[in-house]
């Protein structure tokens, strides 16, 4: 939303009136005293009483009134109840709010039939989708956008199953196009972008949680976030985390972990305190948080990626285990996790990563990464619902722990596991195809 955007002109109590001309078009209000307190002026032509609220759009002309003294800013349903009026009339010329699940139940069907501008406002919830914004400048938020609760991030969750890219951003958009508030989980890519896919296109990621995500089959790249084919990206205020670049081949192959960005591409990662990103317990072989690739043997002279006051696990993080290459980022202000006192931030002492192969036709493969020893059991359901196979108390090691499932006399079909590890349940879908 910007200000082209707003038709709605809040106008508060103010005993200087003579300074109040030209507010709509160049013309002057007609403001007098009300008849509950003569010493401000209101609109005369309204009748204003004290807390009045009037909607006007860009002509100036009344479109709704009401009074707000019934109304309290620290109820939830108060508030959003005003802010959903507010955005109604937003959409009512111009931009339109498309609402999930009230209007749509898909946030891809939202995309789908949303115009360019329009903003999707997602309610908390668990969204089992893979999307792309085709080739549309959106804004796609959760209800942190109404600027509520901060917690809607961990509340409203955009889970890809292990099903390719959770979102795809790569149809030219410009910074027009916002992903803001949201918790971003379980994609994988056999080749980048295992949670957010930016290529020729110039989004602002902001305030979203992006975690659990995979990349990587003989090579890859980018498994928060992976940045290709000149994109000029803002990523700011963004937690990322928990994100692995791994496969199968005995390679050095596997970069960015946390954000990749190829040699044609510029992003802004951070920029400020305010806009600071948290970067930790990515992984891959090189550039476990950051990565840019090059062509370049001498790196020197190479102009670096501007990404001041993020925050990694220690400052400066380690070249090139953590960041890659030594001159390829501008990392100053940098600040690391002990001094950083929030109590949500915590380095997450295990991973799951999803199933591979996926497809499969004889054994997949899931791996857990850990720092501490323990156990964990793994049950496996068919669509129905059905209990076809379990397995208790598997030894969990410090380091990378693999478990592999041969189906036994199992038919070709969609099966579910249910992984059980620390008091946390983590789900995932298969494809056996015999």
């Amino acid at each position: 939303m910007n200000i082209n955007d707003v038709k709605i002109i809040g106008v508060g109590k103010d005993e200087h009136s003579d300074h109040l001309s030209g507010m709509i078009e160049g013309k002057i209000l007609p403001w007098v005293a009300d008849s509950s307190d003569n010493s401000f002026p209101v609109w005369e032509i309204f009748g204003a009483t004290q807390r009045s609220t009037y909607f006007l759009n860009r002509a100036g002309e009344l479109l709704y009134e009401t009074n707000i003294t019934s109304i309290d800013p620290e109820n939830p349903t108060d508030y959003e109840t005003f802010i959903n009026l507010i955005l109604n009339f937003r959409s009512s010329d111009g931009p339109s709010v498309l609402r999930v699940p009230e209007d749509f139940s898909l946030i891809q069907v939202a995309i789908n039939e949303a115009n360019e501008g329009d903003l999707i406002l997602i309610s908390p919830g668990v969204y089992f989708e893979n999307i792309s914004l085709l080739d549309k400048n959106l804004t796609i938020a959760s209800l942190i956008y109404t600027g509520f609760d901060s917690d809607l991030i961990g509340e409203t969750i955009l889970d890809g199953e292990g099903d390719g890219s959770v979102i795809t951003i790569d149809g030219g958009q410009d910074q027009s196009t916002l992903l803001v508030g949201l918790t971003i989980q379980n994609g994988s890519s056999n080749e980048a972008g295992g949670d957010i896919l930016i290529e020729n296109s110039n989004p602002v990621i902001s305030r979203n949680t992006i975690r659990n995500n995979h990349s990587g089959d003989c090579g890859g790249k980018g498994a928060g976030i992976a940045i290709l084919e000149n994109s000029y990206p803002h990523i700011f205020s963004n937690t990322i985390h928990s994100n692995t670049v791994s496969g199968i081949c005995d390679c050095e192959c596997y970069f960015g972990g946390g954000i990749y960005v190829d040699e044609s591409s510029w992003p802004i990662i951070g920029g400020s305190i305010i806009l600071s990103n948290k970067l930790y317990d990515n992984h891959s072989d090189i550039g476990y948080q950051l990565y840019r690739d090059h062509n370049d043997i001498d790196t020197t002279n190479r102009v670096p990626i501007y990404a001041h006051y993020n925050f990694f696990e220690n400052c400066p993080p380690d070249f090139p285990t953590d960041v890659y290459p030594v001159n390829g980022w501008d990392l100053g202000n940098c600040q690391a996790y002990l001094s950083f006192h929030d109590e949500n931030i915590e380095i997450t002492p295990r991973i799951v990563l999803p199933s591979y192969p996926n497809p499969f036709n004889s054994s997949t493969t899931i791996k857990i990464t850990s720092k501490k020893v323990g156990t964990f059991n793994i049950k496996i359901y068919n669509l129905l619902g059905e209990n076809v196979d379990s397995y208790s108390k598997i030894k969990l090691k410090k380091g990378v722990n693999q478990f592999n499932w041969k189906p036994d006399q199992q038919v070709s079909r969609i099966y579910f596991f249910q992984i059980e590890l620390n008091n946390a349940i983590y789900k995932q879908k298969v494809l056996f195809i015999k």
